[in-house]
C-alpha cells in the first residue's frame, strides 16, 4: 500500500505544514499563559492584552488544525477511491475460472468475500491513509516542537516524563500479536457473512421454494455469532489499550505535581512555569493516549493489505500478448483445428452434442475466455491469441447458457451495450418474440426486472439476453443453448428471425436439440470424450 501513500506525498506535505503551524501555536500559547500567570502575581495591568492574544491564537490554532484534518482525511478518501477502482479494474481482467473457484492462494474468491475486500478491507486502508497518518505526523511534530521547551523549563521533570514512553512501547508490543490475529479473524468472518448474505439474497427464490427460511436463519445465526465472537476477542484486547494509555499518560501529571511542586517550593519553578509545563504535558498526552488506536489501525491495515494483495497479485491467465493486433473486421473464415472444421463468413452454423461434449467450452474458446493452444482457433488465418482481447470480443459476442440481467429496466437491459431508441428496442424485442410479454409488465419497457432478472421467467431472460446481443450486431454471434427454456416452435420462430436479421453475418447456434436447427447452413456434431 506504500505506493498509494507515496502518490499523495504533496498533499501530506501540505498537511504537515498546517500541523507544524498548529503545533507552533500550541507551543507559544502556554508561553503567553505563563506570562499571564506571572502578571497576576505582580498585578500587571497588561494582563487582559496577553489573554486576548492567547485567545486569538487559540482560535487560529483550531482553524489550522481543522484544515490539516481536512487535507489528510481527504487523502484517505482518495486512497480509498483509487484502491477500489484498481481492485475492480483488476477483477474484470480475470478469467471466469477465477470466480468459479472457492479460493485462490488462501483468499476466498466467492462474490461476498470479494465484496467484503472491496468495502471493509479498503476502509481499513483508508483509515491508515487518513486518521493514522494524521496522528503519526502530529505526534512526531508535537514532540519535536514541545520537548525542547519542556527541557528548557525543567530538565529532570522532562526526562522523567520521557521515561514513561518505553513502558508504552513494551505494553503495545505485548498485545500486538493478539491484536493482529484477532483482526485477521474478524476480517475473515466479515467476508464469510458477506458471502452468506449475497448467496441467500441471490437464491431467495430457491430458499422459499424449498421452505428453508428457518434453516437459513439458523445458519446465519451461527455465522453471525462467530463474527460476534471474533469481535469480542478483539474488543477484549483493545479495551485494555485506551485506559492503560491514559493511565500512563496521566502519570505525567503526577510527576508534574510532585516534581514541579517541589521545585516551586524550592523557588526553582514559578507559578507561570508550572502552568506552561502543565499545558505542554496536556499537549503530549493526546498523542500518547491515541497510540493504542494507531496500533489497532495499523494492524488492521496490515491484515487488509494481505487480503487485497491476494487479489491484486493474481495474474490474469488470459491477457493480450505483447504483439497482439487490433482486428476490426471478419473477412473470410473461422478455422477450428481441434475439430478440423472451417466456418465461412455469413453462414449459419449449428453445433450439437450431448452434455459434456464440450459445446460450452467451444463457445468460451471462440471468445478466448478459456486457455487455448497456439493456432487452435484462427480467424481469417490469424490465431485468436494474437488478437487483442477487446478487439476479439467486439468481433465475437456470446449469449451464454446462464443469462444475467441487471437490476434495471427492460429497456436498459436490451440497450445495455449500444445507444438505441425506443423503436429499435421494441423491434428487437419483437424479433425474439417477447414484446407482448414486456407490454404486459406493470410499466412495460420501463419495468425493473429485479436482481439478476428474478422477476422474469427463464425463457424471458433468455430472449432478452438474445435481444441484447442482437443490438450489438457482432460479426460473429455465438448462442450457447440460449433457447433451452423455450418450446421447439418458439425456438424455431426466434431462430428464423435471427437468420433474417443476420444474413451477411456469422451465427453459431449451440444446442443439444438438433430438431430446431432446420435452417442451418452447416452442422457440427461434438462427441463426448471420457479422457
Amino acid at each position: 500500500m506504500f505506493k498509494y501513500l507515496l502518490k499523495h506525498y504533496r498533499g501530506y506535505l501540505l498537511g504537515i505544514v498546517f500541523l507544524i503551524i498548529t503545533n507552533l501555536l500550541a507551543a507559544y500559547i502556554p508561553q503567553l499563559i505563563k506570562k499571564a500567570v506571572d502578571m497576576i502575581e505582580v498585578q500587571d495591568s497588561a494582563l487582559l492584552e496577553v489573554l486576548v492574544w492567547a485567545s486569538c491564537l487559540a482560535v487560529l490554532m483550531a482553524i489550522m488544525r481543522a484544515v490539516s484534518r481536512q487535507i489528510v482525511f481527504a487523502i484517505g478518501r482518495e486512497i480509498e477511491f483509487e484502491l477500489k477502482k484498481d481492485i475492480f479494474n483488476h477483477l474484470v481482467t480475470l478469467p471466469p475460472s477465477f470466480f468459479s473457484e472457492n479460493s485462490k492462494d488462501g483468499i476466498s474468491t466467492q462474490a461476498g468475500s470479494l465484496i467484503s475486500i472491496i468495502t471493509n478491507d479498503v476502509q481499513s486502508i483508508r483509515a491508515l491513509g487518513g486518521f493514522a497518518m494524521l496522528n503519526i505526523f502530529n505526534t512526531v511534530i508535537a514532540f519535536a516542537v514541545i520537548l525542547p521547551l519542556m527541557f528548557d523549563l525543567h530538565t529532570e521533570l522532562t526526562w522523567a516524563f520521557l521515561a514513561l514512553i518505553p513502558i508504552v512501547i513494551l505494553f503495545v508490543i505485548s498485545l500486538s500479536g493478539k491484536i493482529k490475529d484477532y483482526q485477521n479473524w474478524v476480517q475473515e468472518e466479515l467476508a464469510r457473512i458477506s458471502n452468506f448474505i449475497e448467496q441467500n439474497l441471490s437464491g431467495i427464490h430457491i430458499i422459499k421454494a424449498y421452505a428453508q427460511e428457518q434453516a437459513e436463519l439458523k445458519r446465519f445465526s451461527v455465522i453471525n455469532d462467530q463474527l460476534k465472537q471474533a469481535y469480542m476477542k478483539l474488543i477484549q484486547v483493545r479495551s485494555f489499550i485506551g485506559p492503560v494509555m491514559r493511565v500512563i499518560a496521566s502519570l505525567g501529571f503526577v510527576l508534574l505535581l510532585y516534581m514541579g511542586g517541589k521545585s516551586i517550593i524550592a523557588g526553582e519553578f514559578s507559578a507561570g512555569d508550572f502552568a506552561a509545563y502543565a499545558l505542554y504535558v496536556q499537549r503530549l498526552i493526546w498523542p500518547v493516549a491515541t497510540l493504542g488506536w494507531l496500533i489497532t489501525i495499523i494492524y488492521r491495515a496490515q491484515v487488509s493489505e494481505t487480503r487485497i494483495n491476494g487479489i491484486l497479485q493474481v495474474d490474469p491467465t488470459i491477457k493480450d500478448r505483447d504483439n497482439a493486433i487490433e482486428k476490426t473486421s471478419f473477412e473470410t473464415e473461422i478455422e477450428i483445428k481441434s475439430l478440423n472444421t472451417k466456418i465461412t463468413k455469413g453462414t449459419m452454423v449449428g453445433v450439437v452434442g450431448a452434455i459434456g461434449s464440450g459445446k460450452t467450452i467451444l463457445a468460451h474458446k471462440l471468445m478466448h475466455l478459456k486457455e487455448l493452444a497456439d493456432d487452435e482457433i484462427l480467424i481469417d488465418g490469424i490465431d485468436i491469441k494474437d488478437i487483442q482481447l477487446n478487439s476479439l470480443r467486439t468481433l465475437v459476442n456470446l449469449v451464454p447458457q446462464t443469462n444475467f440481467l441487471f437490476s434495471n429496466s427492460v429497456f436498459d437491459n436490451i440497450a445495455y451495450a449500444k445507444d438505441l431508441n425506443q423503436n429499435e428496442v421494441i423491434d428487437l424485442a419483437k424479433k425474439v418474440n417477447i414484446h407482448d410479454e414486456i407490454m404486459s409488465l406493470p410499466e412495460g419497457y420501463d419495468s425493473v426486472v429485479g436482481e439478476r432478472g428474478v422477476t422474469l421467467s427463464g425463457g424471458q431472460r433468455q430472449r432478452m439476453a438474445i435481444a441484447r446481443a442482437l443490438a450489438i450486431d457482432p460479426e460473429i454471434l455465438v448462442l450457447d443453448d440460449s433457447l433451452s427454456s423455450l418450446d421447439n416452435e418458439s425456438s424455431k420462430l426466434i431462430l428464423h428471425n435471427i437468420i433474417g436479421l443476420r444474413k451477411n453475418k456469422t451465427t453459431i447456434f449451440i444446442t443439444h436439440n438438433e430438431s430446431i436447427l432446420t435452417e442451418m447452413d452447416q452442422l457440427i456434431k461434438l462427441e463426448r470424450t471420457d479422457d
